[in-house]
């Protein structure tokens, strides 16, 4: 990810819009111009900032979080809707503009596609953040079984004997239904 003073969503902005100008069909082309979000797939574990998986990346925030007018523009600007990848950005912008109530394309095109494309790098940036604790939490839970298991294969044969009556005594491991 880009290092210096400037904050993740600066970068992400700053990459959403060339994502809007080429399209996602040539993401493949621009992958030096998108380092941060290349990144953020690599950080999250959704893959190996290829353009496959950046594509799946605004795909799936997109879809998890974007909402409103703004996700609606979104989903077009970007093609990330159903039947909009490939199409020329031009034809994107001026189907949101229309999608939206704009009489203008120049009109969405000075303040409401800006504010959406900020809309959209701060929900990646909640995406990313949520799938990045996910991600730890599952890796604590497997920490925590391993550190189980070395505890009970450092156990002697009577408190293996004990943990094991202990077990058996506890109703999600009883072979007794549980009283009613």
């Amino acid at each position: 990810m880009p290092e210096g003073p400037l904050p993740l969503h600066h970068y992400l902005v700053r990459e959403l819009r060339v994502v809007r100008k080429y399209g996602l069909h040539r993401l493949r082309e621009h992958l030096d111009d998108l380092p941060a979000l290349a990144a953020l797939t690599v950080r999250i574990g959704r893959g190996d900032g290829s353009a496959a998986a950046i594509e799946a990346l605004l795909r799936s925030a997109w879809a998890a979080r974007a909402e409103g007018a703004q996700g609606t523009a979104i989903g077009v600007l970007l093609g990330l809707e159903v039947g909009r990848r490939g199409a020329r950005p031009s034809v994107l912008r001026e189907a949101a503009a229309k999608r939206l109530g704009y009489a203008s394309v120049d009109t969405f095109r000075k303040a409401p596609e800006a504010n959406a494309i900020d809309y959209f790098a701060d929900v990646i940036e909640s995406y990313c953040l949520d799938s990045a604790w996910e991600a730890r939490s599952v890796e604590m839970s497997d920490d925590r079984i391993e550190n189980a298991l070395r505890a009970v294969e450092k156990l002697t044969l009577v408190e293996y004997g004990e943990f094991v009556r202990r077990l058996r005594a506890t109703p999600l491991f009883s072979r007794q239904e549980p009283d009613s």
